[in-house]
């Protein structure tokens, strides 16, 4: 029989005391979070769509890492950001046990059938970048809420920016879906007289637009307007490309646009393409308004596990609603801890009734965007003075896009410099190809024009000089006629 020493036993009754007090990760509850999560072959352009995954993927890491009474764990399914392909995504999501809640879409549509189809399992919904204004209907989408803003406040940034940069007449372009047909009829109520045309652009055959109606209505664009995009990201990728075919992407063509231009990603551009929009793109609406110090611990992991889509972490660069996704992953951790701590059940039903503030643990905390609070009255992010709804002004520069300006519940608080293209610097005139330094079409029209009658003018001079030419020698003839007879 061996004999153990007194501090050895100390020690070992210590170990066995400290594993009575910390529980196994086998002995702590596990509950599952469902991410509707976009595709590359999506309205979301493919390093967006990675971006985002590797975003939720991050933020989950953190978290639970900082967690030893429970574990959240991602169920994640394709929603392609389509109306019927969410749908079934979420009929999916409804069946899985255990499931609390779901992150995402980013696209409205989406967001609005993955809504309908959760609401009757009673399961809530919280999307970080779906922005559509109907979206905030209580009646309609109860269990929704997002810790974005809604597109109330967007249209209310695109005016105050159409003011101060003093633009008129602004050719407005948008499509039938559920972001940009009510955004783009705010921004048309808000500009007046500003928007001096709105085109609606009809679907294509297997791509978002029709390539013929979007041409000729580029075509049409005179060099003083100004194009205003109220689309989806795919939709302005299409845009970009057709802009470039037709040579319209260098000076003096302007487009300004709301944030689903900005998902547009330089950095992986044809070079062409990326150098001529950096002068056509001075000015842009993003929504992505972020606190790099409270996101660094995120950023430092992502970059540590060298996930793909990194994005830029300087404060004067666009992330494209990146830190809006950490921060919705980071609201259920909150709100599963403020259960916890009261000793409630966490499920579905107890992290609705937080969400909607029925219920103890309504979130309010310091994210990667500052103070994320909801408002119970529409589930969308609370704005009040001291909590303003944020969006930035920002221009297209070679890699990234640099911000430009801060707008606060409609109201510029600061603004660089910013002029439409024709009057940058000398130092960016290089960006300037010489074949696109053209003039606009009306002057092309009429120089045309000219030309057509200046042609037609010295043919009927000639034809004019030749008829009397020719009447000059017959009467010459018969005149010499006459005299002969004479003699």
């Amino acid at each position: 029989m061996r004999i153990y020493s007194g501090n050895y036993m100390v020690l070992l009754l210590a170990f066995f005391l400290v594993r009575m007090e910390l529980p196994s990760a086998a002995d702590i509850p596990t509950y599952h979070v469902g991410f509707l999560s976009p595709s590359p072959d999506s309205a979301i352009p493919a390093q967006l769509a990675v971006e985002w995954n590797s975003a939720f993927l991050v933020a989950l890491e953190v978290l639970n890492s900082e967690r030893n009474s429970y574990q959240l764990e991602a169920v994640s399914l394709n929603s392609a950001c389509d109306y019927q392909e969410a749908a079934l995504a979420s009929m999916k999501l409804s069946k899985k046990s255990g499931l609390i809640g779901v992150i995402g879409p980013a696209c409205s549509g989406a967001a609005i059938s993955a809504s309908n189809t959760l609401l009757s399992y009673g399961i809530p919904i919280v999307s970080f970048a779906a922005t559509a204004s109907v979206l905030s209907s209580r009646s309609l989408f109860g269990n929704f809420f997002r810790t974005v803003y809604s597109d109330t406040y967007q249209a209310s940034a695109v005016a105050a920016s159409v003011v101060k940069l003093n633009m008129t007449n602004v050719t407005l372009l948008y499509t039938k879906d559920y972001y940009s047909f009510s955004l783009a009829e705010r921004i048309g109520e808000l500009c007046g007289s500003a928007i001096t045309r709105s085109e609606l652009l009809e679907p294509g055959v297997n791509i978002p637009i029709d390539i013929k109606q979007l041409e000729t209505v580029l075509n049409s664009i005179e060099r003083k307007e100004i194009v205003l995009l109220v689309v989806q990201p795919a939709v302005a990728e299409q845009i970009w490309k057709t802009a470039t075919d037709l040579n319209m992407t260098g000076y003096p063509w302007w487009y300004f646009g709301t944030d689903g231009t900005t998902a547009f990603e330089p950095a992986v551009a044809e070079g062409k393409v990326a150098e001529r929009l950096v002068v056509a793109l001075q000015g842009e609406i993003d929504g992505d308004f972020s606190d790099s110090s409270a996101c660094q611990k995120f950023y430092t992991h992502w970059k540590e596990k060298s996930y793909a889509g990194l994005p830029a972490t300087d404060t004067n660069k666009s992330r494209s609603y990146v830190p809006y996704l950490i921060d919705t992953v980071t609201l259920f951790f909150e709100i599963v801890d403020a259960l916890h701590g009261a000793a409630i059940e966490v499920n579905a039903s107890t992290i609705l009734a937080a969400l909607n503030g029925s219920g103890p643990g309504s979130p309010q905390f310091k994210g990667c965007t500052g103070v994320v609070q909801l408002d119970p009255d529409s589930g969308s992010r609370s704005v009040s003075p001291n909590q303003p709804a944020v969006y930035n002004l920002v221009s297209l520069l070679q890699d990234h896009w640099e911000l430009k300006g801060r707008i606060e519940n409609g109201t510029f608080t600061t603004l660089l410099p910013l002029t439409r293209p024709g009057t940058f610097s000398a130092a960016e005139q290089d960006l300037v190809t010489s074949d696109s330094i053209l003039p606009s079409r009306s002057e092309n029209r009429v120089l045309i024009a000219t030309i057509t009658i200046l042609f037609t003018s010295v043919v009927l001079v000639a034809a004019a000089l030749l008829y009397i030419h020719k009447k000059r020698r017959n009467a010459a003839k018969v005149y010499v006629e006459l005299v002969q007879e004479s003699h």
